[in-house]
């Protein structure tokens, strides 16, 4: 399963304004034609917008321990 697109720069600047107005988040995301969940998602954290996720078991042995043996 592929990731989704983020969301623009002025789709962000649009968000950013309509929260400070006071819309929901099903208005938001009509007005700017994307699903609620990425809306809601952007709310939540705008700052974390984009970032990727670090997913997985995390590795027992660093690259430079592997290297090495």
């Amino acid at each position: 399963m592929g990731l989704a697109s983020t969301l623009s720069s002025e789709e962000q600047a649009q968000l950013d304004i309509m929260i400070q107005l006071g819309f929901s988040i099903l208005e938001m995301s009509r007005r700017i034609n994307r699903s609620r969940c990425c809306v809601r998602n952007y709310v939540r954290d705008p700052m974390a917008h984009g970032s990727a996720k670090h997913t997985g078991r995390p590795r027992i042995l660093t690259d430079r321990d592997e290297r090495s043996v």
